[in-house]
C-alpha cells in the first residue's frame, strides 16, 4: 500500500506518528471501496497535515474539492477556497477548482452559499431552518459530521499524553469503525473511550476542561424543558454532539463532546444568536440528556395532538 511505502521513506520520525500511519492505512482501506467517501478523505488531509506531508496533503483536498463539487456541496466547498487558492497559482486543475467553486458559490459568500445547497440537503436544511426561524438565529450549523475534527481531538490527547500509542490506536480504529455505520448515534473520542471502558476518562475529562476552558457538567442533575430541548434540533444535537440543557439569562448553557471544535461552536453561536457557554460532560449523561430531549418533544406533541 502506498501509505507503507511512504512510512519507509520517512524514518527517525518518532513514535506518535507511526499510529498516525495505522490511521492512514485505515481510511485508505476505505477509499479503496468507496472512493468518494468523504469523512476518509477530510481524515487523510487532516492526518497528512499532522505529519508534514504537504504534498500528499494537497492530493486528498483536491480529491475532497470534486466530491463537493460533484455532490454539489456548495457550503463545505466554500470552506475549502482559500486552501485550494495556496495551490492554485502553480497548478492549473486546482485553479479551475477554486473557479468552479467561487462560480458555484452566491455573491454574498459562505453564508448564503450554504442556503443555496439546501436542495442537496433537503431534510437537514428544512430542520434547521425551521429551528432558526424560531429563535430568529443566523445560518444553519452545517449537519456533517467531520471525522477530522475527531482526530484532531484524539491528536491532542495523545500529545498531551492523556492516551497512550496503544489508546490512540483503538480509538482511531473505533471511530473510523463508527463513522462508516448506519447506526444512529454521535461519534465521538469521549464516546469510543468511555465505550471502551477506558480507567482514565475522569482524567481526560479533567485534561480537556482545563485545556479547551470547558467545565465538567453533571447534566443529570438539570431539569430540562420543552423550550430548552428544542433550542437546537435532534438531529443537530445528535450529528455534532452539542446539546443546550440550561440558559442563564439570555446565554446559553451548552454541552459538547469536542470542545477542541472552535469552528462547531462559533457556527451554534451564530445560529442561536445568543452568547454560549460550552460545558464538557461524561458521554453517557450526553446521551441520556438527548434522549430525556426527545422524551419531552415526543410528550409535548402527544398533548398537542390530544388537545386538538
Amino acid at each position: 500500500m502506498a501509505a507503507k511505502q511512504d512510512k519507509n521513506a520517512k524514518p527517525g520520525k518518532g513514535a506518535l506518528e507511526e499510529e498516525v500511519w495505522s490511521a492512514i492505512a485505515a481510511f485508505e482501506q476505505i477509499l479503496e471501496a468507496m472512493p468518494n467517501d468523504r469523512a476518509s478523505l477530510e481524515a487523510l488531509l487532516h492526518a497528512y497535515e499532522q505529519i508534514g506531508d504537504l504534498v500528499k496533503a494537497k492530493e486528498y483536498l483536491v480529491r475532497l474539492a470534486k466530491v463537493l463539487v460533484e455532490e454539489s456541496d456548495i457550503e463545505a466547498g466554500a470552506g475549502l477556497v482559500e486552501r485550494l487558492k495556496t495551490f492554485a497559482a502553480e497548478d492549473p486543475e486546482v485553479a479551475q477548482l477554486v473557479t468552479t467553486l467561487e462560480a458555484l458559490a452566491p455573491a454574498g459568500g459562505p453564508a448564503d452559499a450554504g442556503r443555496a445547497a439546501a436542495g442537496a440537503h433537503a431534510e437537514a436544511a428544512a430542520a434547521a431552518e425551521a429551528q432558526a426561524a424560531k429563535s430568529k438565529a443566523g445560518p444553519p450549523v452545517r449537519m456533517v459530521f467531520n471525522m477530522a475534527d475527531e482526530l484532531a481531538f484524539a491528536w491532542n490527547l495523545l500529545e498531551a499524553k492523556e492516551l497512550t500509542q496503544e489508546e490512540y490506536a483503538s480509538v482511531v480504529q473505533d471511530l473510523t469503525e463508527m463513522s462508516t455505520s448506519e447506526s444512529p448515534s454521535t461519534i465521538s473520542v469521549l464516546h469510543v473511550m468511555e465505550a471502551r471502558g477506558f480507567k482514565n476518562i475522569e482524567r481526560v475529562l479533567g485534561y480537556v476542561a482545563k485545556e479547551c476552558e470547558t467545565p465538567i457538567v453533571l447534566l443529570s442533575s438539570f431539569v430540562l424543558n420543552f423550550d430548552i430541548v428544542t433550542i437546537l434540533s435532534h438531529e443537530l444535537m445528535l450529528k455534532r454532539g452539542v446539546f443546550v440543557f440550561d440558559k442563564v439569562g439570555q446565554d446559553l448553557l451548552i454541552a459538547i463532546m469536542n470542545p477542541f471544535d472552535k469552528q462547531l461552536r462559533k457556527e451554534v453561536e451564530a445560529h442561536t444568536g445568543k452568547k454560549c457557554h460550552f460545558f464538557v460532560t461524561l458521554p453517557s449523561e450526553f446521551d441520556k440528556a438527548l434522549a430525556k430531549g426527545a422524551e419531552i418533544v415526543s410528550e409535548k406533541q402527544a398533548q398537542q395532538a390530544a388537545a386538538q
